[in-house]
């Protein structure tokens, strides 16, 4: 299992999949059709791509397009970043006020818990047991904190994003 791989299958299981939920119910198949040592290897890349992403400036951009985000919330829109698909990761991390121009159902937006879960169950479907840690230590945020009592701040920053979801 390599990086590639982690994002070829996360693509294939949302290929017709109508929201995260479902497609996080197809990764969890794919997966089982593997040795167990490869859902352990997914997972460990899944949390570097986490990692990647865990960075005051996505953090922002969720805050605004959410009208707030917390711990939880921010792990679960990184999540659900990921399961846009790496193209559209790539582009957020990039520049995360183009999130207001990939391609995805508003109604979902942010709500990636579901995919957080795939890996584990996929591996206690084929062993019974829970998966390993992955020996992944979560990153610390990186980047410079945001003010969310800055409200009118968060909007200039991310003008895309405040259109988007009609916040200007």
């Amino acid at each position: 299992m390599d990086e590639n791989t982690l994002w070829r299958l996360v693509e294939e299981a949302s290929a017709g999949a109508a929201d995260v939920e479902e497609q996080a119910k197809r990764l969890t198949e794919l997966l089982t059709a593997r040795a167990p040592e490869e859902v352990v290897e997914f997972e460990r890349l899944f949390d570097e791509q986490l990692a990647r992403a865990n960075r005051w400036d996505l953090w922002a951009a969720a805050y605004v397009a959410l009208g707030g985000c917390s711990d939880d919330g921010f792990d679960y829109f990184r999540s659900w970043l990921i399961s846009l698909g790496r193209k559209a990761f790539e582009i957020a991390l990039a520049d995360p006020d183009a999130l207001a121009g990939l391609g995805y159902d508003d109604e979902d937006f942010g709500d990636g818990e579901w995919l957080l879960c795939a890996a584990n169950h996929a591996y206690e479907q084929l062993t019974g047991q829970e998966l390993p840690p992955t020996n992944t230590s979560p990153a610390e945020t990186s980047g410079e904190p945001f003010d969310g009592d800055d409200w009118d701040g968060l909007v200039l920053r991310f003008p895309r994003l405040a259109a988007r979801f009609d916040l200007s």
